[in-house]
Parts: structure tokens; C-alpha cells; sequence
């Protein structure tokens, strides 16, 4: 019966997000009301109710190619003119979001359409970049961790110890700042709860100041999550202290890039953050290191290391994405290395070669260039496989690449920007770059006196190094270079910008029920 009573509040706490029948615009009725006060009696039941909030994140962020977008928007891709075509893909480089959500597959009209088209459309629907406007799964988690950090206080002492509680409170508020981390990069401003139950409808908080005050509920807790966990399944899919410390520093670049004024802080936090990882994390923990870069696979799969957090997804528990193609991972590789993944003989998606010969010149040593690519990496005739997210050497493949969030490579570049923006300790920062190319075997900075600028340096490095984890786009807006053609491809006007062109459109159902909320006008 306590089982069936804890479905029946998830299922009840799913459905609770707004509708036209709703009163109230979060309408969570009472936990007591839905199980009884026989839910919160042991450590297992906390267990079991943080479980299903990473079941609920992992819905809100791999139920469509949301993930992938942050590598394709805005960028230096193109399709590959095969049958069918991906103009989705073209629709993401030029920032052209309204036919890409537009696409639905209607079995109605597909009797009447040609074959080629009838794929195309297939093919789009099932990245479901429709549903990306709605917001609500993002609030399912964020409700769930805050009924959590409240109700876990009813398990007896004699049930749990006060540091496991302390740890499952600490987990609930990294998730709800995750949440808000994703939510804010989607759509900007976003309505701010963070207390359980909390119903009444609320206008749209300002970015920077959902950030600044996840990052300060973010330093209450961190010390009550572990470095790491003795159980390795558990490393990077559940909340690390290394995690909670790489989102502050995401967070902090982001205000750094939207409140200048107040830039100089952010970056300090961000330095000491990325101290903190080293200092204990690495050296005295030994929890985290870099692994070598023939292994990049094995931190793609997920639990390395290397990761800091990561999105859970195993083919072997059925757990993978639908029809695969919400990873950005699947567009770069074709049927002829792997069978198991791929339908066809070539991949979809281009790079760029110009944009590639940029941030991977020929004649460069970089052994990233053969470890995660092959021979044909410069073509543009679909021959080109990205190796990354897969074994080179396997015969045969499956989509278990798990999508990485954080890993420390990222911290270590994150870091040496905030040095290199404060200008207080360039040799640190090129330090941190160095830490990077030398474990890809590429020529350490400066490589040649006419190089560039540090900055340049450490940005068109992260550009290498993440490729694929969805950075690159993010990294754009915060950074403002998403304005300029000389770092990006297919840049935003300044009057675009302002406007909230990087937004994605708010879907209409958030007005229910709501009078104080607003939508992104610029895609209105």
C-alpha cells in the first residue's frame, strides 16, 4: 500500500503542472493528502522519491533534441544533401526556430505526400523541437525537490542519519538549481519558486537574480554532497560537490556576461570555485582527474572520472532516447561504422570545413583530430565520422553515450577564462589552457608568437574540447561573440539580441492561469 501510495502521489504531482481546469497555477495538493503520513518513515522512501526526481529531469531534458541544440544552433553546420533532407539542421545554424517547432507528422496528410518529403517531416517531428517552448516538465523538478527538501524532516531520526538527510537536502536543491540552469539559458527570465506547495501565480524573475540566489543556496549545501561515491554507478548521475561547484561557475559566467557591472565578482567566484575543485577535488580527494585523451569514449559513456554530472541513459535498461536522433552524437556518424545505431550510409550533419580547419588546422598536432575523427573530417560528401561519443575500435556500436553537463576539462577552460577576463593572473590561466592541449598533444600556449590573445585562445579551445556537450551556443550569448562574425558563423544582429532572438519561444500555456506572466516577444 506504501508503494501504491507513492505512485499515486507522482502521478498526481506530474499532473499537477498547469491546464485550462487548474485554479492555481502550480496546484500540488498536500503530500499528506495524497499517501498518508506513511511516505516519509525511512531512508529508503528518500531514496526512492530522489530517484524519481533524476527520472523526471532526465524526462524534461532528453524527451526531445533539446540537449543537442546548444551544439547547433547559431553554428557552422549544414546538412548533408542526402534523401532526406535535414533543413531542420539548417534551420538551427540560422536561428530560424519557428519551422523547425513548426514540423508535425500528420497521417492524414501523408497519403498525399511524396516519399521524400513525407521522411523529412518524420524526421523532424521525432527530434520534437515542438516541444521545447513548454517549460513544464522544468517546473516537474522543481517541484519534486522542493516538496523533498521539506518533507524529508518527517523521517524519524532513528530512520536516517542527519548527514544522509542533510546529503538528500543538499541533492534536492542541486536539482532544482539544474532545473533553473536549463530553464534560464532556454528562455531568460522565468518565474522563481523554491518552496514546496508554493501555488500562486508569479510574473517571470530576472535572470541574474534566479542565478545569484541558486548560486547562494548552492554554497549553503555543497559541503553536505560528497567528492564522490564508493559505488561507481552512482559517480556523475547523482550530485557531486564537484557538480554543485562547475554549476556556481556556469551560473557566475552567465550573470558576468548579462550584469558587466558586476562582472568582477562573478569572475573571483568563479576562480575560487574552480580552486576548490582542484585543490580538493583533485589533489587531496582524488576524486576527479582528466583522463587520457584515447579514453574520451569512456567519459562520454559516463561515471569517469572526468564527470562532474551527466544525464543517465543506458540502451541495456531502455533507457536511451527515442529513435536516437535527440543526441547530437548520432547526426555525425552513418550505418557503415555503426550498424547498430545507424539507417543510413552517410551522416546528416556537416561541419563547416572552413570552421574546422580554423579550430583544427591540417598541419597542427592535436590528437583530438585522430581520435575523435577520421580521414574524412574535412569532407562535406557525408563520409565524415565523429568519433567522440563511441570506441573507434569497436565493431559494432550503441547509443550509451551519456550526455555530459559538466566534466572538468570544462571547469579547468571555465576557470582560465575568468582568470584571463580579470587579468590578474594570465599565467595562471594559460595554465589551466595548457592542462588541456597537452593532454590532447597539441602545441602548448603560445604555440607561435602569432597566436592571439589569451581570451581567443581559451574560447576557440573550448570550442574543441566540448564539441558536442552542448556548450558551444551558451558560450556565444554569455559571451556576446554571438554578435560577431569573427566567432560566429551566423551571427545575431545587436537589436535581435536585445530583443531575446537567443531565447527560445515560451509556449502560450504558460498564460494560463497566470496574469502576470509575459512571453519572449521576439518570437511572437
Amino acid at each position: 500500500m506504501k508503494r501504491i501510495s507513492y505512485i499515486l502521489f507522482i502521478f498526481a504531482l506530474v499532473l499537477s503542472i498547469p491546464n485550462s481546469g487548474c485554479k492555481k497555477f502550480l496546484n500540488v495538493e498536500p503530500l499528506n493528502k495524497l499517501s498518508g503520513n506513511n511516505f516519509w518513515t525511512s531512508e529508503k522512501d528518500a531514496e526512492s522519491f530522489a530517484t524519481d526526481i533524476h527520472r523526471l529531469f532526465r524526462n524534461a531534458t532528453m524527451s526531445s533534441v533539446l540537449f543537442a541544440v546548444g551544439d547547433e544552433r547559431c553554428a557552422p553546420f549544414t546538412y548533408f544533401d542526402g534523401n532526406p533532407d535535414r533543413l531542420d539542421f539548417l534551420y538551427l545554424a540560422k536561428n530560424n526556430l519557428k519551422p523547425a517547432i513548426a514540423a508535425r507528422y500528420d497521417p492524414n496528410r501523408a497519403l498525399n505526400l511524396p516519399a521524400s518529403q513525407l521522411l523529412l517531416e518524420w524526421f523532424q517531428n521525432n527530434a520534437r523541437y515542438d516541444l521545447i517552448p513548454n517549460w513544464t516538465p522544468f517546473y516537474r523538478v522543481i517541484q519534486s525537490c522542493n516538496i523533498m527538501q521539506k518533507e524529508i524532516d518527517l523521517i524519524p531520526s532513528t530512520e536516517i542519519t542527519e548527514a544522509k538527510r542533510n546529503q538528500y537536502k543538499a541533492e534536492a536543491v542541486f536539482m532544482r538549481c539544474m532545473a533553473y540552469y536549463f530553464l534560464v539559458r532556454l528562455y531568460g527570465d522565468v518565474p522563481y519558486y523554491k518552496e514546496a506547495y508554493q501555488q500562486d501565480a508569479l510574473p517571470r524573475t530576472n535572470m541574474v537574480t534566479v542565478f545569484n540566489d541558486c548560486v547562494a543556496e548552492l554554497k549553503k549545501i555543497k559541503d553536505n554532497l560528497p567528492w564522490t561515491y564508493a559505488d561507481p554507478a552512482n559517480r556523475g548521475v547523482r550530485p557531486m560537490r564537484g557538480g554543485a561547484l562547475a554549476l556556481m561557475m556556469h551560473m557566475n559566467m552567465w550573470n558576468a556576461g548579462f550584469d558587466a557591472g558586476n562582472s568582477k565578482k562573478y569572475y573571483e567566484e568563479t576562480v575560487a570555485f574552480g580552486d576548490e575543485i582542484e585543490e580538493i577535488g583533485v589533489i587531496k580527494e582524488r576524486a576527479y582527474r582528466l583522463l587520457p585523451i584515447e579514453l574520451t569514449y569512456q567519459v562520454m559513456f559516463g561515471r569517469s572520472q572526468e564527470g562532474l554530472y551527466e544525464i543517465q541513459l543506458s540502451d541495456n535498461y531502455g533507457e536511451s532516447t527515442a529513435r536516437n536522433r535527440f543526441k547530437f552524437s548520432v547526426g555525425l556518424v552513418n550505418q557503415i561504422f555503426a550498424p547498430a545505431i545507424s539507417d543510413r550510409n552517410y551522416t546528416e550533419l556537416i561541419i563547416n570545413p572552413n570552421y574546422l580547419k580554423k579550430i583544427y588546422p591540417e598541419t597542427a598536432p592535436d590528437r583530438r583530430k585522430d581520435v575523435w575523427f577520421d580521414a574524412n573530417m574535412y569532407k562535406v560528401d557525408g563520409s565524415a565520422v565523429f568519433y567522440k561519443m563511441f570506441n573507434k575500435s569497436a565493431t559494432t556500436q550503441s547509443s550509451d553515450d551519456n550526455p555530459i553537463v559538466f566534466r572538468l576539462a570544462d571547469t579547468y577552460l571555465l576557470q582560465a577564462e575568468a582568470l584571463a577576463e580579470l587579468g590578474t593572473d594570465d599565467a595562471k590561466a594559460a595554465d589551466l589552457l595548457n592542462k588541456i592541449r597537452a593532454r590532447a598533444g597539441a602545441d602548448l600556449y603560445p604555440a607561435e608568437p602569432g597566436e592571439g590573445k589569451l581570451k581567443d585562445a581559451i574560447f576557440w579551445e573550448r570550442c574543441k574540447e566540448l564539441m558536442g556537450e552542448g556548450h558551444y551556443f551558451y558560450d556565444l550569448v554569455r559571451t556576446k561573440k554571438i554578435l560577431n562574425p569573427d566567432y560566429c558563423y551566423n551571427p545575431l544582429t545587436y537589436s535581435a539580441f536585445i530583443a531575446g532572438a537567443w531565447t527560445w519561444p515560451i509556449d502560450r500555456a504558460a498564460l494560463t492561469n497566470n496574469p502576470y506572466m509575459t512571453l519572449n516577444n521576439y518570437w511572437q
